[in-house]
């Protein structure tokens, strides 16, 4: 990191990250472990699939201290403070709603017509029943490499309110990011030509992370992988094809019917996407 970029008030408690010791990434299991099963065990109607791939072989580990990418997340996490009160600030505050029905409304730019949740039973249950399959497997994936949030190391300002739960929850990889990322390619399938656009829109709802304030950049980067690699898991189970023709039906017979999104929105989307975070 350059030293000009600590020089700002509230910097230099991140750049001080650079020096911690590798203790603070440690991988102490058994107490998040313990925390994921009780978690989890309590889960309701978790929909059956075939095995999902090991997220601990192809995920690359989190950035150990005194590496660059640590250094590029930490001064990613310091510049982006500066967003606060911005519209970018508060797309990321819209973006940490991530219910299914949010989901689907997300990317009503990004389709070039409105998607309203209400209308679209199939396609809100469809990623519902994903969230449900997803949880479990990268809550172990967060506890297996347990490495903190960026408000843990240098407490700035975040687009949303601490709760405890999410301070207890690891950061790596995305959660909001992985499901961002598969919901994005769910509605490729459906709206091929909108491709380019609906990827984009998956970027920003994933990078929304970095500029809340909640995760780090390369939490984020992980989260996109993820996302592809479980996508493309599930994409070969029978069932999960089957619900993907009914919710592309369901969207196709809609689609004629829906006017454009609000166009200050797409506005402010489009801006978030030309201004990644850096």
């Amino acid at each position: 990191m350059r030293l000009d970029r600590c020089a700002p008030t509230g910097m230099l408690a991140v750049c001080a990250m650079m020096a911690m010791p590798a203790a603070a990434h440690a991988h102490p299991h058994h107490h998040g472990a313990a925390r994921t099963a009780v978690r989890h065990a309590a889960a309701p109607d978790v929909p059956a699939g075939p095995p999902l791939p090991d997220g601990q072989v192809f995920l690359p580990p989190p950035p150990g201290p005194d590496t660059a990418q640590r250094a590029a997340d930490a001064s990613i996490y310091a510049a982006t403070r500066a967003l606060e009160g911005t519209p970018r600030w508060k797309l990321a505050q819209a973006d940490n709603r991530d219910t299914p029905a949010h989901m689907v409304s997300a990317f009503s730019c990004a389709a070039g017509f409105t998607l309203p949740p209400e209308r679209l039973p199939e396609l809100v249950g469809l990623f519902a029943r994903i969230e449900r399959r997803l949880d479990p497997a990268v809550h172990a994936q967060k506890t297996l490499w347990n490495r903190p949030r960026p408000f843990t190391e240098a407490e700035l300002p975040l687009c949303i309110p601490l709760r405890d739960s999410l301070r207890r929850d690891p950061s790596y990889p995305s959660l909001h990011a992985t499901l961002g990322w598969v919901a994005a390619l769910i509605l490729s399938d459906i709206l091929p030509e909108r491709t380019a656009w609906i990827m984009q829109r998956a970027r920003v709802f994933g990078e929304s992370r970095v500029v809340c304030g909640v995760q780090w950049q390369s939490d984020v980067t992980a989260g996109w992988l993820n996302g592809g690699v479980l996508y493309s898991a599930m994409e070969q189970d029978e069932g999960f094809r089957q619900e993907m023709d009914t919710a592309r039906a369901e969207v196709t017979a809609l689609r004629t019917t829906m006017a454009a999104p609000p166009a200050a929105e797409c506005a402010v989307e489009a801006d978030a996407a030309a201004h990644p975070p850096q």
